[in-house]
């Protein structure tokens, strides 16, 4: 397991194997790239993909398409986190809710100093922990960026 939340190493594919904690949701590209889905009916772009259908229009989900998002936004919110129920990462940290290019808004960590409202982030793959298997699993998380 990684200890520090702020010990993170660029991860390659010879030097072990990793995993995204939701592969369905994340591409691990350089840099990571976050997969919605888009309405084809009124055009929405929403994330997580929702399996029931369009929140806006009512369109089946089977109407829908695979839509990437870029890991880049601004922050809508932040508020640090003193106490949770993991280990990891190690408090505190902050939490950042980001509106995405492209639309959606989520919800991540977000590394460094200066993290204010409006502040401009990008993703990138901080490994979390080991699975039974050995393989680095990682997560999405933002840094800001000037």
């Amino acid at each position: 397991m990684f200890g520090c939340s702020n010990d993170y190493v660029w991860l390659s594919k010879d030097a072990m194997t990793t995993e995204p904690r939701h592969p369905h949701l994340l591409k691990m590209t350089d840099p990571p790239t976050i997969v919605g889905h888009r309405c084809v009916a009124c055009e929405r772009v929403a994330f997580p993909p929702d399996p029931y259908g369009c929140e806006k229009c009512g369109s089946p989900a089977s109407t829908f398409e695979q839509w990437d998002l870029q890991a880049r936004g601004s922050v809508q919110a932040v508020a640090t986190v003193h106490r949770h129920h993991r280990s990891t990462p190690v408090t505190p940290f902050t939490v950042g809710v980001i509106g995405l290019v492209g639309g959606p808004v989520v919800k991540a960590i977000v590394e460094g100093d200066g993290v204010v409202v409006g502040s401009t982030v990008e993703g990138f793959l901080a490994p979390d922990e080991q699975d039974d298997d050995g393989n680095v699993i990682v997560d999405l998380h933002f840094r800001v960026v000037e």
